[in-house]
């Protein structure tokens, strides 16, 4: 099958297949109220997942036109389709392939709209906090979300990243962590860390 049948297969059924498997699950949201309160002061924030825990996302944040920061690989845009469908806004650049056009899209839209970023993505390695999103933090002054979430029923694929999906009428929770807040640029490398352990802290306070 050529590459352009592939983009439009997926432009036409991902999105209703993601409404169809996730708006099947039961979610139970875990901070919500908590994060409410840092987005009213501040506006818009940044939010911040492991890339193989971006599908329920890509559901439960729907139509809100948040900014999407996509690598302009083929992976990419197959990701691009599905969300732009979703209610999505695209921003594609990654550390390897258009980033300063990227961060120069993201610093001007976080004003009006909230940022995802992948922090290890889009080709790894697993569990790894590339500085871009903190540089991010930094230039728009706006904070950094954690997110994470897990599933009582999963898929997890064989991947670079052991991308997860969490199976039909599942019982899933999705929690959101602390406010993370990037004042200073030379607090960028040492902030790497404290950002890693608390996305996976997070991981295991919603584990099954």
């Amino acid at each position: 099958m050529k590459q352009k049948n592939r983009f439009r297969i997926v432009k036409k059924f991902g999105p209703h297949l993601i409404r169809a498997l996730i708006g099947s699950q039961k979610i139970k949201f875990i901070n919500k109220n908590k994060f409410e309160k840092i987005e009213k002061k501040y506006g818009t924030v940044i939010y911040a997942f492991w890339h193989n825990r971006m599908l329920p996302l890509t559901y439960t944040h729907r139509d809100q036109d948040v900014h999407i920061i996509i690598s302009e690989h083929k992976d990419g845009e197959y990701i691009s389709l599905v969300t732009d469908g979703l209610g999505f806004q695209s921003i594609r650049g990654s550390s390897t392939r258009g980033g300063v056009k990227a961060l120069k899209k993201a610093v001007a839209v976080s004003k009006n709209y909230d940022l995802a970023v992948t922090p290890d993505g889009p080709q790894g390695p697993k569990y790894t906090v590339n500085k871009g999103i903190l540089y991010l933090s930094y230039r728009c002054q706006k904070p950094i979300i954690p997110v994470s979430w897990d599933s009582d029923r999963k898929w997890i694929l064989n991947t670079w990243d052991d991308f997860i999906i969490p199976k039909p009428f599942a019982n899933t929770r999705l929690i959101y962590g602390d406010a993370i807040f990037i004042k200073k640029k030379e607090d960028i490398n040492r902030m790497r860390a404290y950002l890693k352990t608390k996305l996976i802290a997070l991981e295991k306070k919603v584990e099954f």
